[in-house]
């Protein structure tokens, strides 16, 4: 797994000292891009669009026995030869594990990135919030928030077999 790097801004500090640490903020190795292909091969000719997650940051703050994660995932799309709608349409999840990676929680987000006028490039930025109970004695960083695109069996063998 990659890490990306967390902005890890605890929102309740003071006068007691340093404050709570934040969840981890991970992508997944081999889900940090898409190559989305048409019916075709697998040819440079056949490539609908591209993703990417550029950057991912977090923010968090306590709340009772909750830490709320604020998310901001910076995804760039490229339009590719064989696209004929001008968008690009595809998911990305995130995902709340413990430290172990015992996944408890994932959710999966649909986007849908336009192509306007003449662009071939365009960023998107996704704002998300995740809520996160705690046990007694339990701080964020018991935990990890992984972020990734959601890929077919076949796109992510092409990442793989294409690092």
């Amino acid at each position: 797994m990659t890490a990306l790097v967390p902005l890890a801004l605890a929102a309740c500090a003071g006068d007691e000292g340093p404050p709570p640490p934040c969840p981890g903020l991970s992508s997944v190795t081999g889900a940090q891009s898409l190559v989305r292909f048409g019916q075709g091969g697998q040819d440079l000719t056949d490539v609908i669009f591209e993703a990417e997650i550029k950057d991912a940051a977090l923010r968090c703050a306590y709340v009772d026995n909750l830490v709320e994660a604020d998310m901001r995932i910076s995804i760039q799309a490229l339009r590719g030869p064989a696209d004929v709608r001008r968008q690009a349409d595809f998911s990305y999840f995130v995902a709340i594990a413990t430290l172990d990676r015992k996944i408890l929680a994932r959710k999966e987000f649909r986007l849908e990135v336009p192509f306007p006028g003449n662009q071939t490039r365009v960023a998107a930025v996704e704002e998300i919030s995740q809520r996160i109970p705690l046990k007694a004695g339990e701080a964020g960083d018991s935990y990890i928030i992984y972020v990734g695109l959601a890929l077919t069996p076949r796109e992510l063998q092409y990442n793989l077999e294409n690092r």
